[in-house]
Formats: structure tokens, C-alpha cells, sequence
């Protein structure tokens, strides 16, 4: 088949909460060589993050981590549990506040 054995880089997520259905996904690393030759087909665009580098020691230390580090943002969506309905998108930043 003249592929290679390769994945990107990606990280794994199981995101749950009462009352809706889980949510099994990885995240892609935006820049990955390999991203459009996933040996097993995963990659999506919607699961391809910037992992943006963080240099400061001081943020580094407030999150008992060693600099320099790696952040990314990524809005995760659940639906609710047993209702067939569609999942409603919430951003990171009003799901703190409910």
C-alpha cells in the first residue's frame, strides 16, 4: 500500500458530566507533519488545535508545571443524556459561569 505506520501528534479526551452523554475524541496537533496521511484516517479539521508555547516560569509555576510549557483551547460539546436531541455549544467561558 506504500503507507507509513505514522499517527500525529494527538492527545485523548473523555469529557463527561450528569446528566449528558460522554464524549470519547483525541485533539490534533495544528502543524503535524503527518496530519494528511493519519495512518488510521482520524484527523477531522474541527479536532486540528495551535498548541501555542508559553516560555514564562512564573505561569509555569502557578500550574505546578515546568516552563516552558504548551496551552490550547478547544470548546468540548455534550449532548444531553437519552433525549436524541442535538448537543448545544456552550464556550469554555460561559460554562464557568453556570
Amino acid at each position: 500500500m506504500d503507507r507509513h505506520p505514522y499517527r500525529p501528534a494527538h492527545l485523548h479526551f473523555i469529557v463527561s458530566a450528569p446528566g449528558y452523554e460522554t464524549a470519547v475524541t483525541h485533539l490534533f496537533v495544528k502543524g503535524d507533519p503527518h496530519l494528511g496521511s493519519d495512518v488510521v484516517f482520524g484527523v477531522k479539521d474541527s479536532l486540528i488545535v495551535d498548541f501555542a508555547r508559553n516560555d514564562s516560569e512564573a505561569e509555569a509555576r502557578t500550574l505546578g508545571v515546568t516552563a516552558p510549557f504548551f496551552t490550547a483551547s478547544y470548546d468540548f460539546v455534550l449532548a444531553p443524556a437519552g433525549t436524541g436531541a442535538r448537543p448545544q455549544v456552550i464556550s469554555a467561558g460561559d460554562a464557568v459561569h453556570r
